[in-house]
């Protein structure tokens, strides 16, 4: 199934996403009040543009190159336009090298290959 790895991705950063504001916040640790829904966003973004895209036009986004430009356009948006649109936002550079490990995170998983042995 092409669509198995973007929804396990999708699930598990949703998931962690929901405990992260439901759990870990509350423990008061830096990362996980800061940067962890920001290294979230990148593969939930991308699994969710992916599955999309594949049940449109049976077509994914799976260049390196591609998946990198989109994540500097995000960045920009997130962290720069954003200072102009939302009240209180500031350019958080450690946000910006967030995305991008969520990036290098979501192309890992995506390129694992994976065996599956019938017993």
């Amino acid at each position: 199934m092409k669509y198995e790895k973007d929804i396990i991705i999708l699930s598990i950063c949703t998931i962690l996403y929901i405990t992260n504001q439901i759990f870990l916040k509350k423990i008061g640790i830096a990362f996980f009040n800061n940067y962890f829904n920001d290294l979230l966003a990148v593969p939930l973004y991308f699994s969710l543009i992916n599955l999309i895209s594949l049940i449109i036009s049976n077509k994914e986004i799976k260049s390196f190159k591609v998946l990198f430009f989109i994540t500097i356009i995000l960045s920009f948006l997130g962290e720069y336009l954003a200072i102009y649109l939302r009240k209180g936002s500031v350019t958080d550079y450690l946000d910006i090298l967030s995305y991008f490990i969520g990036l290098v995170i979501y192309f890992t998983l995506k390129n694992i290959k994976v065996s599956k042995k019938i017993a």
